[in-house]
């Protein structure tokens, strides 16, 4: 038994879709029935009520359904056809009076073309024309002439109605949407409110009117621009899109404005979207992301291009802050099925550096009142946002630390991906004997405690008083190196990354310092993740996915590189080309599950021989290519006996399963097989051809056959 409970009918969205089909069903043979003019005097009484009850449970079961929130174009579509036929059935019961009802059908007409698109103003002036004429067929068309004249009115209302809307709409909207985008760059920042804020230079002499309010309100808005293109700029680089923006929302008004962009030169900027369309407004009922690909729809008509540009692509990620959704970030690529593998997650990790941007720079303006220390912290972030190399962001943040508060050390410790133990990676003072050291999170040190804690700084101002004396960075540190102790930590909206850790005298820390290296810290930790984001993503573009080992577009590269350097500097270095034996029937007997353990055991293995100036590639297949340098032939022909005969004899089970795996390899020597790279290439495929035949599970030197045309190589 599920234990959710049951939604009710009026709530559930496909109960209520098929309700409007129903009810949509029901007007069109209420039309048809309406043609027979059933209701006319001389009728059935007993069928005129039958169908005046029908119309009526009709108009109230689609006034019903349209009334609801998520409400659909056919039950709306239906109440008008029931309105139009409830006053067609007064007409009938009407006619004997002389009382004509195409007044009323002109003011329902006049309401629909206002309320809704032209389309169903149209559709509903023809029903009415319909219904007339049939009602004038009843009297063989004798006044055909008022049935022609009233549709054709019609139908010109309707027209007049909707030119006259639109060129009003146009006007009225462009207006609303100049004004809206001022007041949002402005009145949106307000003192304690704003969303978007930033420690505004020259603080200490800023003025208190209204005008110096809305200076300041303007520089943040303009500081937050450029932190965000800076981001942005970073997510298009490491996700080579064709464009990144990221959109403000204004619930307010319904808006979402673009804050900053990185693409091609036809983005507007400025641009101001609708945010009740997608992918916005699914952004905003889902809390979710918003992925299409091969929609030409929607994107090959962005509002945000001037003109039509062909996306094949899109990715919208909500940007939350206090868990509310304030913004997108949106990424569109021109290949359909694009954005796939680790694209999306970077997708969040960016869209979370915006919203930890802009949590940091609301957080700043809080403590705008500090006083002119945060002209320091201004120009300190600003550098450090503009740094990606983890080394220099680092040293940029020591150096902060030492501009803006005395200490005797300081230390920049960072923690590893599993939060297991940290490493004091920059150091200066007493502290700079410690640099390289590791720690486990789990000693006593009062840098592994802040790291563990949630708590996002620590002052403490006599660390020899009291029961729980902890060192500060090391356990074998020494006793009484430090009296005041001021720890920052560097943190995500995920996790803690590390910490900037001070000492000094009695007395050396206030709030003050703790306040203003919290902020400092803040953005170095933020640079930080972006580096490392960025880092990830470079490796991950070399790498193949499967086997760990670099892709071809790598080994290509490193191929080339080699060939210059050895060429340049005189030398030799050695080209291996490996195969699996029998690959195909390994995956035939065993499925393609087995062909992916085979290769991962051989990767690794072949791994495991090499130093760390060679390097090993997944070449395409079931083949690996390994260039070793500064290798001559002796040492290539040793090395491949050496990893053929562990591969050999290497235990690999899948699935309860011993499986046998041998390789062929093909070696070859720079210069002697061939001074280019692909002839280098081509020399080490011949060998591992003649492996083949030779009877596989072998090595062949490229040196020891003779040159023949390229064949292909067989599992």
């Amino acid at each position: 038994m599920s234990d959710t409970a049951p939604r009710g009918p009026i709530l559930d969205l496909k109960v209520r879709w098929r309700a409007g089909q129903v009810v949509l069903a029901l007007a069109g043979a209420m039309t048809a029935v309406a043609l027979l003019r059933p209701i006319a005097p001389g009728g059935s009484p007993r069928l005129r009520l039958a169908v005046t009850m029908i119309l009526g449970l009709g108009v109230a079961a689609a006034a019903l359904l349209s009334s609801l929130r998520s409400r659909g174009t056919p039950e709306q579509i239906a109440f008008y056809v029931f309105l139009v036929l409830c006053l067609d059935a007064l007409g009938q019961m009407v006619v004997p009076y002389g009382w004509p009802v195409w007044p009323l059908l002109t003011l329902l007409i006049g309401a629909v073309a206002v309320a809704e698109p032209p389309a169903i103003g149209f559709g509903i002036a023809a029903l009415a024309g319909v219904l007339t004429a049939a009602d004038a067929a009843t009297r063989e068309f004798e006044a055909w002439r008022p049935v022609v004249a009233s549709t054709l009115g019609w139908a010109a209302l309707v027209l007049a109605l909707n030119q006259g809307l639109r060129g009003e709409k146009r006007r009225l909207s462009a207006a609303l949407a100049e004004l809206a985008r001022v007041q949002h760059g402005i009145d949106h920042l307000q003192d304690g409110e704003g969303e978007f804020p930033t420690p505004a230079p020259n603080t200490g002499l800023r003025q208190v009117s209204e005008q110096g309010r809305r200076s300041r309100q303007a520089e943040r808005a303009a500081e937050l621009d450029r932190w965000l293109s800076a981001l942005v700029g970073a997510a298009r680089a490491a996700l080579d899109a064709h464009a990144v923006l990221c959109f403000d929302f204004d619930r307010e008004r319904d808006k979402a404005y673009l804050r900053a962009a990185a693409g091609p030169s036809a983005l507007v900027p400025d641009s101001v979207l609708d945010l009740r369309a997608d992918p916005f407004a699914f952004l905003l009922d889902r809390g979710e992301s918003f992925y299409a690909t091969d929609f030409k729809r929607l994107l090959w008509s962005l509002p945000y291009y001037a003109g039509e540009v062909k996306v094949g692509t899109m990715l919208a990620v909500p940007v939350r802050t206090a868990g509310v959704v304030r913004g997108a970030l949106v990424v569109d690529m021109l290949e359909v099925q694009s954005l796939g593998g680790d694209a999306p997650a970077l997708v969040t990790a960016f869209a979370s550096l915006v919203a930890e941007a802009m949590g940091q720079l609301r957080a700043a303006a809080s403590r705008e009142d500090v006083g002119t220390e945060f002209k320091a912290v201004y120009d300190v972030s600003r550098q450090i946002s503009n740094l990606i190399d983890p080394v220099a962001i680092r040293l940029r943040l020591l150096s902060c630390a030492r501009e803006l508060v005395p200490h005797e050390s300081a230390a920049v410790v960072m923690a590893d991906r599993a939060q297991t133990r940290y490493v004091v990676e920059n150091a200066e003072g007493w502290a700079g004997e410690l640099e390289g050291r590791e720690v486990g999170l789990l000693e006593r040190t009062w840098t592994a405690w802040l790291l563990k804690s949630e708590e996002a700084s620590l002052l403490l101002d006599d660390l020899q008083a009291g029961r729980d004396r902890m060192p500060v960075l090391v356990l074998d540190e020494g006793g009484s190196r430090a009296e005041s102790l001021l720890a920052v930590a560097l943190r995500t909206r995920q996790t803690t990354i590390g910490a900037l850790v001070l000492t000094g005298r009695h007395g050396t820390f206030d709030s003050a310092a703790q306040r203003v290296l919290a902020i400092v810290a803040n953005q170095a930790a933020a640079a930080l993740q972006a580096g490392q984001m960025i880092d990830h993503a470079r490796e991950a573009a070399i790498h193949d996915a499967l086997t760990g080992l670099h892709n071809r577009r790598a080994f290509d590269e490193s191929l080339d590189r080699a060939v210059a350097r050895q060429d340049r500097q005189g030398g030799t270095f050695a080209l291996l080309l490996l195969d699996i034996d029998r690959f195909k029937k390994l995956n035939d007997t065993y499925g393609h599950p087995a062909g992916d353990a085979a290769l991962r055991h051989t990767a690794q293995l072949l791994a495991h021989h090499l130093r760390k100036s060679d390097l090993a590639a997944r070449f395409g297949g079931e083949e690996f290519a390994v260039i070793l340098a500064s290798t001559e032939r002796a040492g290539a022909l040793h090395l491949a006996e050496k990893v053929r005969g562990e591969i050999e004899k290497g235990r690999l089970v899948h699935d309860g399963a011993r499986l046998g795996v041998t390789i062929s390899i093909g070696v070859a020597v720079w210069p002697e097989d061939g001074r280019e790279g692909a002839a280098l290439v081509a020399a080490a495929d011949r060998a591992l051809y003649a492996a083949k035949e030779g009877g596989r599970n072998r090595v062949v030197m490229a040196a020891a056959i003779a040159p023949a045309a390229e064949p292909s190589t067989t599992a």
